[in-house]
């Protein structure tokens, strides 16, 4: 098992994390055909970035990206990486409440919701205090048994598919590509954590070329198992269709008798791999910014933790949660697409010799 195996399934983890509730609500809204269009559009956008990213950091070997940024200023520093550290602890906030009252109503409903929220955040904030290690060591576990739960969901619910509800699919439309909506989508991809790793061996393209593939295909379960129990003139009316058609099949034959179980526990592996994700990138951002307080990583983690939690409590309902977390991801699209381009046209300017770099 490399290294690079490891960072690819924190890769699929992060990817999927935010795509799970709210990306086949955006799909069905786009187009009421050709869903797969629109999916295979965003991964192709997000491979085109992946692509840029992972050259332009190949140009400063054992950097990072905040080291990057250090050597074009200080300004460009405070410019792009202390809005992006904010709309990451924004992303945290609205996602972990979001997900914390989908979990109490899948099968915790007589829990306090403070509870799990606060047993979301502290295990994140745990997670993300033990170092990236920690969290490349726990990704292997949480894919595979992410994928052995997608693959039950897929193959379980075939006995409530009709393929007559994605029949208007052959009618090829392209007018999503004109609605901003759309862009939006690539705030759902997460890839920019790569920058923040240091690596013995420079990343290569290919194995995160091979796992966008494999994100691509799994989306496409998520919009298609609603779409084929349901039919899209059914499922734009639902605010949550993958787990409304996972808990319309009965396996009474095992040992949970709700698909619904299994959407929770994927749903906790996320959340907390993902918030804890964010979290170690936040620290590593305030510790470049304010490098003369002395303050570790953890202090950075906790403070802002806390700030998540205290700001989670005071969001009234998921409804609200959603829709400030899907502004969220509007904003985080910008940074998707970036700060890739600026580390790509930076690297490409510095082999020429067109730029200094700032000590």
């Amino acid at each position: 098992m490399t290294k690079q195996l490891q960072i690819v399934a924190v890769f699929i983890i992060v990817s999927l994390s935010y795509g799970y509730l709210l990306y086949p609500s955006i799909i069905y809204s786009l187009t009421d055909t050709t869903h797969w269009l629109v999916v295979l559009s965003q991964g192709f956008i997000q491979l085109i970035l992946v692509w840029l990213y992972i050259k332009g950091l190949k140009r400063f070997p054992q950097h990072t990206l905040l080291d990057i940024y250090s050597k074009m200023g200080k300004w460009m520093t405070l410019l792009f990486l202390f809005p992006f550290a904010l709309n990451l602890i924004a992303l945290i906030t609205f996602s972990v409440r979001m997900h914390t009252e989908t979990i109490l109503s899948i099968f915790l409903p007589r829990t306090p919701y403070w509870s799990i929220l606060l047993l979301l955040l502290f295990i994140s904030a745990y997670t993300a205090i033990k170092g990236f290690d920690t969290i490349l060591r726990s990704a292997i576990f949480i894919v595979l048994l992410i994928l052995f739960i997608i693959l039950l969901n897929t193959f379980s619910s075939f006995v409530n598919y009709d393929v007559y509800n994605i029949a208007s699919d052959k009618h090829v439309s392209i007018a999503f590509l004109l609605n901003p909506k759309f862009l939006t989508l690539i705030g759902f991809s997460s890839f920019l954590f790569l920058g923040f790793i240091t690596n013995d061996k420079p990343l290569t393209f290919p194995p995160f070329m091979i796992a966008s593939i494999g994100v691509i295909v799994i989306l496409l379960s998520f919009i298609y198992i609603p779409l084929l129990i349901f039919g899209h003139e059914t499922v734009v009316t639902m605010p949550h269709p993958l787990l409304e058609a996972t808990d319309s099949i009965n396996i009474g034959w095992f040992v949970f008798n709700r698909q619904t179980m299994f959407l929770g526990i994927t749903l906790i592996g996320f959340v907390i791999l993902a918030s804890a994700v964010m979290l170690w990138m936040i620290g590593q951002i305030m510790q470049s910014l304010l490098p003369k307080s002395k303050r570790k990583n953890s202090f950075w983690i906790i403070i802002f933790t806390t700030f998540s939690l205290i700001a989670a409590l005071l969001l009234p309902n998921q409804a609200v949660a959603e829709k400030y977390f899907l502004w969220g991801v509007g904003i985080q699209a910008f940074f998707m697409a970036i700060i890739p381009l600026t580390i790509f046209i930076y690297g490409f300017a510095s082999k020429r010799g067109g730029v200094k770099h700032e000590n």
